[in-house]
């Protein structure tokens, strides 16, 4: 059975890698069905069932089939929910939500005292308007302990607001900038044969040639799957 996704309304709540189907089509994982309840009440009475193993005393309706079901939950695979309606709404909500984690930064406003190495900085929203960032930035100054520099002016402040709205509406053109230039990269790597397998021009020398760069990457986590099976990094 391939790995399966639940989703509720446009939400990824679980991810399934080994689910078992019984024959009356109901979804179990180790032993015990996947449930979709809301009501709280329900939820406690479903809890001492699932926990005495008294599974027969649960409503069919709060257990999870394969597709809709009327408990909320959609289940089915990866592939499957590539075409459901409910992935566009997802897709938009993690846009909305990306875009709003990105315009979080936080602007060095002085140091502290001596021996406190945690600096006075203002965090927020870069798009909210210059007065109100710099009546946030006086509050950090004014509020904060051991401020070295409380008494900056007004133009000093702005002038912090405006190098960091500039750094961070560039940020974008030098991310896409920095994965063309890698892109360009490993391209003239492939196109002159160049070995992945042992990082250099080994015109296949090294008897491991390979112009996949995903060797490198591929034989990293092999490395650390060995390191954490075998407690290389322990202790």
């Amino acid at each position: 059975m391939k790995s399966l996704i639940v989703v509720r309304g446009s939400e990824i709540k679980l991810y399934l890698p080994v689910p078992e189907i019984r024959k009356d089509g109901t979804i179990w994982m180790n032993g015990m069905p996947l449930l979709g309840i809301d009501d709280p009440e329900a939820k406690k009475k479903a809890i001492v069932a699932v926990k005495t193993r008294q599974f027969s005393d649960i409503p069919s309706e709060f257990f999870t089939k394969i597709g809709h079901n009327q408990n909320g939950l959609w289940v089915g695979t990866k592939e499957e929910w590539q075409s459901q309606p409910a992935k566009q709404l997802h897709d938009k909500a993690e846009a909305e939500k990306e875009i709003e984690r990105r315009k979080v930064v936080s602007i060095y406003l002085s140091s502290r005292g001596w021996g406190d190495f945690s600096p006075c900085e203002w965090r927020g929203d870069i798009t909210q308007p210059d007065s109100e960032i710099l009546a946030e930035c006086r509050q950090a100054l004014s509020t904060g302990h051991d401020v070295d520099r409380p008494n900056q002016t007004d133009e000093e402040l702005l002038s912090l607001i405006t190098i960091a709205r500039d750094k961070w509406a560039g940020f974008p053109a030098r991310i896409a900038a920095l994965k063309k230039a890698d892109a360009e990269d490993t391209k003239r790597k492939i196109d002159s044969g160049y070995c992945f397998s042992c990082e250099s021009w080994c015109h296949g020398d090294c008897g491991h040639f390979s112009s996949d760069p995903s060797v490198r990457l591929r034989r990293e986590l092999s490395t650390a799957r060995a390191e954490s099976d075998y407690g290389i990094n322990e202790g």
